[in-house]
């Protein structure tokens, strides 16, 4: 017994030893595994778009437009294309280098995570892929270690979120000729998407389905590369907001874009990626029976946008003592839309706000900013300004994204919703910034043990 004892105190317990090392090596494994976030475990998609970052939206990011919109430049820089127009290629560059760089962070991805966010939306402009002569856009870079390039920032973002067991959309944000007008297209101004001679003239049409499988390709060989795993990748948009009121970008839609961009998507990924169909200002209707698994088609998914601040009605109801319920209400009935769907329909855009008071948000960047919609008195109460929010307007708000969420997950085809946006620049919008709401307690910390508003 002696002897035992002796040769533990002098040569050790090889068992003990052997738990020790197992231990150590254990809590070094937990060291360099990044800790998980939160999954409701329901298969609903739980998410938030990175807006602003990879394409530029005046309003999301003023300083970025304001500090350029001088001299001879004053009003003349508000969309991407502008900002790549009349600044010097060299300043350009380097100034979305530093925006890429720094404003969407793998500590944003980790705070939603661990509040139950699963997905994040990435929108992306045409000219990452294809720039024709006459466009203002540098040529594409082929060299994605160059941190000069925006491709450096998407696969850093994908290897992020694989690391974090997300999921990501590329979504096609902006299409070449603008889809719909919007800032947010890349180009501000009329639709150049399609023409008056359209379906003669679908040049932008077929480049935009030839972008879509350059993107598929792309994300293919990352995937075969080892950068992140497909299941990281949800699924690929073929183009955010078309402007379907237009019959001819409705038709371009219909007829070429969701069945070709379908085809071009597939050629890469034959199962595990969904192929996304944006709504184009269309009603959910429209969307009833289109491309249907019996015609061979599968791995689909709609996409609604609801905001309620974009319209004369919404307008009116924020100046009614109304106006708050009939948010509520009519949150509550958007799971209407997704009783008849063919495909899972999530909600793919909204936000808290309910009105278009936000600086630059409704109609661009303009100097001075005048909302097109809301009444002066709306717009001095609904301020951008958190600190002159009264708790009655914050607890609206708790109830507010309560209500959207509760319809967009209800039911067999609701399939979840992407807030619109995950961040704003210095917290610039707070109805829009989802990071800042969940800081504040509107967005509750845990999306799985939530509590709900709607009675269904």
């Amino acid at each position: 017994m002696v002897k035992q004892w002796y040769q533990r105190r002098v040569h050790g317990d090889s068992s003990k030893c052997s738990i020790m090392k197992a231990t150590q090596l254990f809590l070094l494994f937990l060291c360099l595994v990044p800790a998980l976030g939160l999954d409701c475990g329901d298969g609903k998609i739980r998410g938030v778009n990175a807006g602003g970052w990879l394409l530029l939206e005046p309003w999301i990011t003023p300083h970025l437009f304001e500090e350029v919109n001088v001299g001879e430049n004053i009003d003349k820089i508000v969309d991407e294309y502008t900002y790549a127009e009349y600044l010097e290629e060299d300043f350009y560059k380097g100034r979305l280098k530093l925006h890429w760089d720094s404003f969407v962070t793998r500590e944003d991805f980790v705070k939603v995570s661990e509040a139950g966010v699963t997905h994040v939306r990435i929108p992306v402009g045409y000219w990452y892929w294809d720039v024709e002569e006459g466009e203002p856009f540098p040529p594409p870079n082929t060299d994605e270690s160059d941190d000069h390039n925006p491709l450096f920032y998407l696969k850093r973002a994908l290897v992020w979120l694989d690391e974090l067991d997300m999921k990501a959309e590329i979504d096609l944000h902006a299409g070449p000729g603008s889809q719909n007008g919007f800032d947010n297209s890349g180009r501000r101004g009329d639709i150049g998407w399609v023409t008056e001679e359209y379906p003669e003239d679908n040049h932008n049409v077929l480049r935009t389905i030839n972008i879509i499988d350059k993107i598929a390709e792309n994300m293919k060989r990352w995937i075969d590369e080892g950068a992140f795993r497909q299941e990281t990748l949800y699924g690929i948009s073929l183009l955010n907001e078309p402007g379907g009121w237009w019959d001819k970008v409705w038709s371009a839609c219909k007829d070429e874009l969701y069945p070709l961009g379908y085809e071009a998507v597939r050629k890469h990924f034959e199962d595990g990626v969904v192929v996304n169909l944006q709504q184009a200002f269309r009603p959910a209707s429209d969307y009833y029976g289109f491309l249907p698994e019996s015609e061979g088609f599968k791995s689909i998914s709609v996409d609604m946008h609801r905001y309620q601040c974009f319209d004369d009605y919404w307008a009116g109801q924020a100046d009614s003592s109304d106006g708050w319920w009939n948010h509520i209400d009519a949150s509550c009935r958007a799971h209407e839309d997704n009783i008849n769907a063919t495909w899972p329909t999530f909600c793919g855009e909204f936000s808290l706000a309910v009105a278009d008071c936000q600086k630059y948000l409704n109609g661009g960047f303009n100097t001075p900013y005048v909302p097109p919609l809301a009444s002066d008195s709306a717009c001095e109460y609904y301020n951008s300004n958190w600190e002159t929010y009264n708790d009655y307007y914050k607890d609206f708000l708790r109830q507010y994204f309560l209500a959207q969420v509760d319809a967009y997950e209800y039911g067999n085809n609701g399939a979840g919703w992407f807030m619109w946006t995950m961040k704003t620049e210095n917290n610039c919008a707070p109805e829009w910034d989802f990071i800042f709401l969940l800081e504040k307690g509107v967005i509750p910390a845990n999306l799985c043990e939530r509590d709900t508003i709607c009675e269904f």
